[in-house]
């Protein structure tokens, strides 16, 4: 599942849209420094429902079909086989009575770490293409230039705590055996590649640091099984694993709890829809900053300039508009 991002090179806390002018700001905090304060019993969470799909072209375009989704196919001898480090800014806005929320990217100099980065994000794609077909009958077709432009994409609606959520999400593959429209994501998988793990401080550091995002990206979309494919220093996968996205919890309880991450999220939520003034429009922007360092959540308002740009797209507000 890829995560959607604005760029902040683009759209960055420097830019117009987010300069401070003279009016008075607001100002909120949540600290997560005692995050044993989480521990409590699991939240109610529904299970995800898929309201709706659509597929992304090469070019970015969007298209009302099923032309991106990929099927599954496995290999015949395979077949029967978060964290609290980094920062993060959350841009807001509200329209209708319903918060928007979207993870800001900041964009880095290319430099040779960051290069290796994105060299081992195309190896994903590869894997993937190894693994999925176009078709149910058809097979995969390694050889096609890897776009990572295209993608197919469900959007979810779910509630949490009592609060309604709507979210998109990437996926994958589907098993071949699963056709269109789908209710949920029960039938889907997720692919993932990651270092063979050849002892217990590598495993000790894969539950540590990898298990828990890997399991929040399938759980709060409704996907049970990720295939990771085992590769070397350059790339080449020699394994496969299919694994239940509830091993991943079971194996790391040393090291995260599931109770703590739903509950942290619910209290985020509720502390998002504290912070959002009830009569803010879609011309209201608002920042939610974690710094990695304090420990601490940070809210303000940010009343630039420009207020009259919208976030959210003019066909969008417009279509809204007319149906309501």
């Amino acid at each position: 599942m890829k995560r959607q991002y604005i760029d902040m090179k683009n759209g960055s806390i420097r830019d117009p849209r987010f300069r401070n002018n003279n009016k008075e700001k607001l100002r909120k905090n949540l600290s997560l420094i005692d995050i044993e304060e989480f521990d409590g019993n699991f939240p109610e969470f529904t299970r995800p429902k898929n309201v709706g799909s659509f597929s992304l072209d090469i070019h970015r375009n969007y298209v009302n079909d099923y032309s991106e989704l990929r099927y599954l196919s496995m290999p015949p001898e395979a077949s029967t086989s978060g964290s609290c480090k980094e920062n993060w800014t959350i841009l807001s806005t509200r329209f209708q009575n319903s918060i928007y929320l979207w993870q800001l990217k900041e964009s880095k100099k290319q430099n040779g770490s960051i290069a290796v980065q994105k060299e081992k994000s195309i190896w994903g794609f590869k894997f993937e293409q190894y693994l999925c077909a176009s078709s149910p009958n058809g097979n995969p077709n390694p050889n096609e230039q890897v776009n990572t432009n295209a993608e197919f994409c469900c959007v979810l609606k779910t509630r949490i705590g009592g609060l309604p959520l709507l979210y998109g999400a990437e996926v994958d593959a589907v098993i071949k055996e699963s056709q269109p429209p789908f209710l949920d994501l029960q039938n889907f998988v997720e692919l993932k590649t990651n270092k063979h793990i050849g002892n217990e401080m590598q495993q000790a550091a894969f539950n540590r640091f990898k298990s828990m995002k890997w399991w929040a990206q399938s759980f709060i979309v409704g996907i049970s099984k990720i295939v990771v494919g085992y590769q070397d220093d350059d790339g080449i996968v020699s394994r496969l694993e299919t694994m239940d996205v509830n091993q991943l919890r079971k194996q790391s309880t040393d090291c995260w709890k599931l109770n703590i991450c739903m509950n942290f999220c619910l209290k985020f939520l509720k502390f998002v829809k504290e912070c959002i003034p009830k009569d803010s429009t879609s011309n209201d922007h608002f920042l939610f900053e974690f710094d990695a360092m304090s420990r601490v959540i940070s809210f303000r308002n940010e009343l630039g300039e420009t207020r009259s740009r919208n976030l959210l797209p003019s066909w969008y507000v417009e279509s809204m508009q007319k149906s309501a």
